[in-house]
């Protein structure tokens, strides 16, 4: 089976590519120009894809209709987002490691008997937004699944991918955009073209609700500069409601100040949670290390990390079983979260 998710992410580098190679800008693009090099490198993917396994049965005929038709609604989302900020693409499929011809270094953390953990990665994109001496930096990583951004999840070291990326493109700004940066925001992008219920007939009505599915998921600077750089839409405050951002998760109610549940982080949060995440790698390097290999999957609420996982049968898990148990964690809110990991930084645990 063809991994849909790897052509998906390959449709989209090779898009970005082909708008260098035709020196045609993201915020210049039209919907039939933006369609029709979807088909264009599609067409030369799927051609050369496993020896054409992709036109060998209807199945698969089926399957590259629906990767054409996501591809062009994502990456017009994609072009939209763009156009309706301020921020620039800077890189695609950015690599962080040891091969730093082929993009950035890695990210080095060193353990307490001075062994060194090298991180290395890619990135999907990276944007940039320079405000005179001052850039920002945002990472966007490109989902083919329901996967939401958890605050809990990350600080359990569940969902650490964003904050590492972040981490990354801050740590070496100055190789990636030659000048310091700021962390502006990470997000999941969901590659989707989703179906929306309602009532409406109306066609702009329909490409806005389907917008609003496609809304990216993640962490953002509280900076109101930063905020209207995402979307400038953000800045038309209607005196009679709130308004809730269609391309990052934030809100703001009819007074003007942002809702509870927008995900917005202070800078000294932002590069807390930076923080917290190279010593939770730090930690689970020196268990490692030391040969922990005891089998303790997690559990939230109902939610286990067996639910997707592809090794269960090699792990065979059973409660049944002796010492076969779940290490339950609680849900935290992200205001506890904040708390535990600005204790730790009173404690020096994220020096």
């Amino acid at each position: 089976m063809p991994d849909i998710g790897t052509l998906f992410h390959d449709s989209i580098e090779a898009f970005s590519k082909e708008l260098t190679l035709e020196n045609l800008s993201w915020n210049n693009l039209s919907r039939e120009r933006s369609d029709a090099i979807v088909e264009k490198v599609l067409k030369n993917m799927i051609d050369s894809f496993q020896n054409g396994v992709m036109t060998s049965t209807h199945r698969y005929k089926y399957l590259t209709k629906k990767l054409e038709r996501v591809s062009k609604r994502a990456l017009w989302v994609l072009t939209e987002h763009l156009k309706e900020g301020e921020f620039e693409p800077v890189s695609n499929e950015l690599f962080f490691g040891e091969r730093e011809d082929e993009g950035i270094p890695p990210i080095i953390i060193e353990l307490e008997d001075g062994t060194e953990v090298i991180l290395e990665g890619r990135i999907d994109r990276v944007d940039v937004l320079k405000d005179g001496d001052i850039s920002y930096l945002k990472v966007i990583d490109y989902k083919s699944g329901n996967k939401k951004f958890e605050l809990s999840d990350l600080y359990y070291g569940l969902q650490i991918q964003l904050v590492v990326y972040l981490d990354a493109v801050i740590s070496n700004s100055s190789k990636l955009i030659k000048t310091k940066a700021y962390p502006a925001g990470a997000f999941y992008f969901k590659i989707d073209d989703p179906i929306v219920n309602t009532n409406e007939n109306d066609k702009n009505s329909i490409e806005e609700a389907i917008h609003k599915e496609l809304k990216m998921d993640g962490l953002v600077l509280k900076d109101v500069k930063v905020i209207q750089a995402l979307d400038r839409n953000l800045d038309r405050k209607n005196d009679d409601e709130k308004v809730a951002s269609d391309i990052i998760p934030v809100t703001i109610n009819k007074s003007g100040s942002f809702s509870a549940n927008s995900s917005l982080f202070e800078q000294d949060e932002l590069n807390g949670l930076i923080s917290h995440v190279r010593n939770l790698i730090g930690e689970v390097a020196t268990e490692i290390l030391k040969g922990k290999i005891k089998i303790e999957p997690t559990k939230v609420n109902k939610r286990t990390s067996c639910e997707y996982c592809e090794l269960s049968a090699i792990c065979q898990f059973d409660t049944s079983f002796k010492d076969n148990e779940y290490r339950t964690l609680k849900k935290l809110k992200n205001k506890e979260v904040l708390e535990r990991v600005k204790e730790e930084q009173g404690k020096g645990g994220n020096d």
